[in-house]
């Protein structure tokens, strides 16, 4: 039985490859109740909708049916109803978050001395997902709204979020959070709606979090509106900054520039709140000049957090094409072939020095090793690796002088 991104992107692609012989159930989209049915019994496959297989005799595909009376919760669950999940299947979650400078840094922008900022870093933490879907149409992204026609904008209830944080903590004695969803800080009433809930709840004074965020949605909060976040826990958000040239950011429907990022990140870190910011480079049609606007965009959102309580780290990656995506449309229009495109490979960027700055981020340094813009392969590995060795250099830099 398998599901992901790429099942749902290229289901006969996979039913028909030799590899799969043994695929009893190809499960497209939301699968937690399909996957439920089907190990109940797997007979009732054939009743299951989005629940593809390939026939023995015939060799052809089969799929489940739509039952009318359920199929529709079957494909797009009530997400206020499900069971909060189960974490003794998931060794690696909860766990003990490796010492962080920036809580350091977070704590004492707050007000707390050092010796409470010190106790903060190493929360028990936990990843969390607090909606499904995305409202944006980023050109690379899987969670494209436009790749993902079947998936439904929804929101966990805040009181739904803060009972699933409250269960973590009793348990696990969990005391820091990640949302890992497409888009947790992207619609400005969902903020508000939650930054209300935490405020009654005290979420706070009790936890931290970090979250994933949109830009131009965070450029429109206001002064007060951030300062809440902060008060409610809010200890670092992850944006798609993905480039510093506006002919790229248009290209990949962004609807952003470098001038509205700064910007935000300026009033993120003054009130200490950290950035994350995502890099693409080598995105198609990017030339040097656009790549070197880039790195100096990633520098000047350096020096803005050398200013302020707030930390700003850059996470570079070289573009590779996923199926199902706006621009792998475009790709096979402009005659690549798909074989090529799905030839994922590892990236060794030791010999560019970046052997202890690419630690754990493995699953990450992988490539199909196609030149799709102006830069060559070799020049956009090589900034690749200086850019993240410089992060990872600012990155002990500022723990030692913590220390």
């Amino acid at each position: 039985m398998v599901g992901g991104h790429h099942a749902k992107a290229m289901p006969d692609r996979i039913l028909v490859d030799p590899r799969m012989n043994n695929l009893r159930a190809l499960v497209l989209g939301e699968g937690e109740l399909r996957v439920a049915a089907l190990l109940e019994d797997e007979q009732r496959r054939r009743d299951l909708p989005g629940v593809l297989w390939r026939d023995p005799i015939s060799g052809t595909r089969a799929g489940g049916i739509m039952n009318p009376n359920t199929g529709v919760q079957m494909l797009g669950p009530n997400i206020n109803t499900l069971p909060y999940v189960n974490r003794a299947f998931l060794p690696q979650d909860p766990h003990r978050a490796v010492p962080a400078l920036a809580d350091r840094r977070l704590a004492a922008s707050r007000g707390y001395d050092w010796l409470t900022a010190a106790a903060l870093e190493g929360h028990m933490e936990a990843n969390i997902v607090g909606s499904r879907g995305c409202p944006y149409n980023c050109t690379f992204c899987g969670a494209a709204w436009t790749a993902n026609p079947d998936v439904k904008i929804r929101v966990r209830s805040p009181e739904n979020i803060i009972g699933e944080l409250d269960q973590l903590h009793d348990e696990y004695g969990v005391t820091a959070f990640r949302f890992v969803d497409d888009l947790f800080l992207g619609v400005r009433d969902v903020i508000e709606e939650h930054t209300e809930a935490f405020a009654q709840h005290r979420v706070g004074e009790r936890y931290v979090w970090d979250a994933t965020g949109r830009i131009n949605v965070l450029d429109r909060l206001s002064d007060a509106q951030l300062d809440r976040l902060v008060a409610n826990g809010l200890r670092e958000v992850a944006l798609g900054i993905e480039s510093g040239s506006a002919r790229i950011l248009k290209a990949m429907d962004k609807r952003i520039n470098a001038a509205m990022t700064e910007r935000v990140a300026r009033r993120l870190v003054t009130v200490g709140i950290g950035v994350k910011g995502y890099f693409i480079l080598g995105f198609p049609g990017e030339t040097r000049e656009d790549l070197d606007a880039t790195v100096r965009h990633i520098r000047t959102l350096w020096d803005i957090a050398e200013q302020h309580p707030g930390d700003i780290r850059a996470s570079v990656f070289e573009f590779r094409p996923y199926p199902g995506t706006p621009v792998w449309q475009t790709l096979i229009k402009d005659g690549y072939n798909p074989d090529d495109l799905l030839a994922y490979s590892d990236v060794d960027l030791t010999k560019d020095g970046a052997d202890e700055s690419m630690r754990q981020r493995d699953e990450f340094n992988f490539s199909v090793g196609i030149q799709f813009g102006g830069v060559p392969l070799e020049h956009l590995r090589t900034t690749l690796a200086m850019l993240t060795r410089e992060q990872h250099e600012r990155n002990q830099g500022g723990q030692e002088a913590a220390a």
